[in-house]
């Protein structure tokens, strides 16, 4: 006699529908900017109050910086994403001059990577903001 359990039936994946997916990529990167944004303006708000005599001034302009860019790179990626999308649509025709080669590609992959560059500037901010809250009250 067989004791062992029955076997599970593999369950299908649940379908996302592409405009599912742009909406829930938008959605993100308008928090991130957001987020982005108020952490830096909070920082230059601590800057002028705490950490006024603060050795540490050029780590937290550091902070603020990487925070602003981004803000900045998260735009820019909305900006590209809506445009891959708009790019077949009445809605946005390629204007086709000299400005559109200075336009980067519309493609997902650029979406990507300026998606991680964004991300990564706003844990770079926060990452220099910490270590001047650090260095200033623990050290």
């Amino acid at each position: 006699m067989d004791t062992s359990p029955p076997a599970e039936e593999p369950t299908a994946e649940p379908e996302v529908s592409a405009d599912m997916v742009a909406q829930l990529f938008f959605d993100f990167l308008r928090q991130l900017s957001t987020l982005s944004l108020a952490a830096a303006g909070g920082t230059v708000t601590l800057m002028q109050t705490v950490f006024a005599d603060s050795e540490q001034q050029a780590v937290l302009v550091g902070g603020v910086i990487a925070l602003f860019l981004a803000a900045l790179f998260a735009l820019q990626t909305q900006q590209v994403l809506v445009e891959r999308l708009a790019q077949g649509t009445q809605t946005l025709k390629p204007d086709g001059g000299w400005l559109a080669k200075l336009k980067m590609n519309r493609t997902s992959a650029n979406e990507q990577r300026l998606m991680y560059l964004a991300f990564g500037l706003f844990g770079a901010g926060l990452a220099l903001v910490g270590l001047a809250v650090v260095t200033d009250f623990l050290l």
